[in-house]
């Protein structure tokens, strides 16, 4: 009588050569599932570490404060008005209101100290495609408490353009200071 399994015939390289394709693949099935990559809705950003307490109400300063223009007041924008009130929640996600936007970003403090911010929506009663871009830099250095001094520095940029012939209906670029 045969005592021997077919399994034990095989080698024990042959086996260690097809978990890597098994593992693979199991580790493609699983991606987004909380195992390994987080995929969508996971956090892919570290916490803010160094230079992260810009939280705060800020005084905002355009550079340039003259009318947009008859093509933006007819659109009914305008230069945003009032503070800048930034909040930090999650150790790095940082959300404002800018005039009449809701806006939210990643800020990750040292060295780079970015704070960039966009959005884009479709007015369709006027069948415009509104974008607001907000580029800016914490001054250095980034406050290290509550309690220190603060300046953001940028450029905010609002562009309206018609979703028919693609033509700008309204433009504002203005630099910006922020003071807290």
């Amino acid at each position: 009588m045969h005592s021997e399994s077919p399994r034990s015939a095989r080698s024990p390289k042959a086996v260690t050569f097809l978990r890597i394709p098994v593992l693979l693949a199991v580790g493609m099935m699983t991606m987004g599932s909380g195992m390994g990559n987080p995929g969508c809705g996971g956090n892919t950003y570290p916490d803010c570490e160094e230079g992260c307490a810009i939280a705060g109400t800020y005084t905002l300063q355009f550079e340039d404060t003259s009318p947009p223009g008859e093509g933006c007041e007819a659109l009914g924008q305008r230069l945003p008005q009032g503070p800048l009130v930034l909040t930090m929640t999650g150790g790095s996600y940082i959300t404002t209101r800018f005039g009449d936007d809701e806006l939210s970003t990643h800020y990750s403090g040292e060295p780079a100290r970015r704070l960039d911010f966009s959005t884009a929506r479709i007015l369709t009663e006027e069948k415009v495609r509104r974008t607001l871009d907000i580029r800016s830099t914490v001054a250095a250095p980034a406050p290290r408490s509550d309690t220190d001094s603060s300046r953001i520095e940028g450029e905010y940029t609002l562009e309206l353009f018609s979703t028919e012939d693609s033509s700008v209906k309204c433009l504002i670029q203005r630099n910006f200071t922020a003071t807290r």
